[in-house]
């Protein structure tokens, strides 16, 4: 493993990372729907649907970013114990508000200061990201994409985690060997995976503690970063 003091470029995933599920969304449309839940519930259910996503991963089927949405989603609303009828007019809804605003959207508040001190460390910041072309837009809403020195949206480049070329055109661009570079992401077959087979050191994203037996490292929270690099 690569030691502390060899790192210079920090990568990070978007959706689920920097960005998250904007869970009050989701709760007013259920609560509209007639379905009684928290955002505690919602949180859960959407961990679920990432494990769902990882076991999607190892099929015989090929999958892309577009096409996982949905099961991800149905799966979200399965755990929450949604009857078929009305998930299935929640997944139409789900998928016109994801199309007029990316769901993935609200940021924790405390990331803007941990991306500013990595920065301010002199590390090297970007973003990887399975997207659909309005990555660089939410980076811009949220007040951080200043932080960047690339922001990679698989839509736009045309592959996506976990290929390895997706992490290489971030490597090109910031001038980095993989050995120097460290990956953040929260879901174990795109972004581990993806970054493991680019020869970057990854670290899984696993706020609730739901990944047990993986064998790279964890964090709960990206402030724990600055005990990495």
């Amino acid at each position: 493993m690569a030691g502390k003091t060899s790192i210079t470029t920090v990568l990070f995933d978007a959706g689920g990372t920097l960005v998250h599920l904007d869970y009050s969304f989701l709760h007013k449309e259920l609560r509209q729907a007639g379905i009684s839940t928290s955002r505690r519930a919602i949180r859960r259910a959407e961990y679920a649907s990432r494990a769902a996503i990882d076991r999607r991963l190892h099929g015989p089927d090929a999958d892309t970013d577009e096409t996982r949405r949905r099961p991800y989603f149905a799966v979200l609303l399965d755990q929450l114990g949604v009857e078929a009828a009305t998930a299935q007019r929640l997944l139409k809804r789900f998928d016109a508000a994801h199309a007029q605003a990316n769901l993935w959207r609200v940021m924790l508040p405390s990331t803007p200061r941990i991306l500013r001190a990595l920065r301010d460390r002199g590390l090297t910041l970007g973003v990887i990201s399975n997207a659909d072309g309005r990555i660089t837009t939410i980076l811009q809403q949220c007040g951080i994409e200043q932080f960047f020195q690339v922001v990679i949206d698989s839509h736009l480049v045309g592959v996506e985690k976990p290929d390895p070329r997706i992490f290489q055109l971030a490597l090109a661009q910031t001038q980095a060997e993989p050995e120097q570079a460290i990956f953040i992401g929260d879901i174990y077959g795109i972004d581990v995976l993806g970054a493991e087979r680019a020869r970057i050191r990854p670290v899984l994203l696993d706020i609730l503690d739901g990944y047990e037996g993986v064998h790279c490292e964890k964090i709960r929270h990206l402030a724990e970063l600055h005990a990495i690099v």
